[in-house]
């Protein structure tokens, strides 16, 4: 199993309550999200890259709701 690191990578677009802007980034997967609707998607497996952008939408938007209860 790779070694994820989750992020936030600029110092942009902030929300009231926390960053729209998250990267999760490990040797075979590079994801970023820029504000509300624009991402990016590299990874080893092209065959799964939409489902793989799905499941990383969903850990972006966890993160940001953890983000939110740790403040």
């Amino acid at each position: 199993m790779d070694k994820y690191t989750i992020r936030h990578p600029y110092l942009g677009d902030k929300l009231k309550n926390g960053f729209l802007e998250v990267e999760i980034i490990s040797d075979s997967l590079n994801y970023s999200e820029i504000g509300v609707t624009m991402f990016g998607l590299q990874c080893n497996n092209l065959n799964n890259h939409k489902e793989i952008s799905e499941k990383c939408k969903k850990v972006a938007d966890l993160i940001r709701e953890i983000d939110k209860l740790n403040k």
